[in-house]
């Protein structure tokens, strides 16, 4: 918990600078790594993600705590923290970037905007280099931003047992969503 603290400290304060600095606790990521789709089986979910948006510079920020993916089978999650994500030696995940073709006079007008987001991805001890298109949803005095990427466990150091691995994607899928109140 210290170290979640830390880092939004240290963020808050780099983004403090200019004053239009928005934050959540409302940041959500689904992913599904089974490769029928259709399939939940491996499937988790986390509502727990904390972000940062910096309009002035395009900057975000986010950190989602790992212990907060909750899968439907209570073994599965524990498999998750304990044998592939290590989650008490490395217990978050954080994004830092910036959104390009973003523009803050968008943020005048209810509507749909497409950009790209680029920065970083820190997972399981290791660091990737991280781009994906977002879409911005501006409507009634919300900002909600929508991101589907994937990722390769193999890039974050992660083992997956060969029993497990046929039924998985190469890549799993992400999906985010993050929304910020701009009042």
């Amino acid at each position: 918990m210290k170290k979640i603290f830390m880092f939004l400290v240290l963020v808050a304060g780099v983004l403090a600078v200019n004053a239009q600095t928005y934050k959540t606790r409302d940041g959500k990521l689904f992913f599904n790594p089974n490769k029928n789709q259709g399939n939940k089986e491996y499937s988790a979910e986390s509502t727990e993600g904390t972000a940062l948006f910096k309009v002035e510079t395009a900057e975000v920020a986010m950190l989602v705590p790992m212990k907060s993916f909750h899968f439907n089978n209570a073994l599965l999650e524990e498999h998750f923290n304990e044998n592939y994500l290590h989650t008490n030696k490395y217990p978050n995940a954080k994004y830092s970037g910036k959104l390009i073709g973003f523009d803050k006079s968008m943020l005048a007008k209810d509507g749909e905007y497409k950009m790209t987001s680029e920065g970083k991805v820190e997972l399981h001890g290791a660091s990737q280099p991280f781009k994906a298109p977002v879409t911005m949803i501006v409507k009634g005095g919300t900002v909600t931003f929508k991101c589907t990427f994937s990722i390769k466990a193999e890039s974050y150091n992660i083992d997956i047992p060969a029993l497990v691995k046929p039924k998985l994607l190469d890549e799993t899928p992400i999906a985010a969503t993050i929304t910020f109140k701009m009042n």
